[in-house]
């Protein structure tokens, strides 16, 4: 597979984590549900906007990658201006990925 392709399938890879985990805050429980709803919103566009900064770091063990999303989302929460609730949320949602991500990697 050449390296554009792989880029590709990464960056459509991390669309459709980005709306399988909307679609689980969605079905979870109601406790924080109020907040859930607010990082479910969040989540797609955070995935598009770490999805060009996950190309420029190349492979990533789990360690590196759930340290690269928690350092991207508390960023991209701080430009956002999400309260800090919302950012620890976004970071416990982002590190779940984790699975979907390596499967993604191993797939190359």
């Amino acid at each position: 597979m050449a390296k554009g392709d792989v880029v590709k399938f990464v960056e459509g890879g991390v669309a459709g984590l980005a709306l399988g985990i909307a679609a689980g805050i969605f079905l979870s429980s109601k406790k924080g549900k109020a907040l859930q709803r607010d990082v479910k919103d969040k989540l797609a566009d955070f995935y598009q906007y770490v999805a060009p900064k996950i190309k420029k770091a190349g492979n990533m063990g789990e360690k590196e990658y759930k340290e690269f999303m928690e350092n991207a989302a508390r960023e991209y929460g701080k430009a956002k201006k999400f309260s800090e609730d919302t950012i620890k949320q976004l970071i416990v949602e982002i590190k779940k990925s984790w699975g979907h991500f390596s499967e993604l990697l191993a797939g190359k």
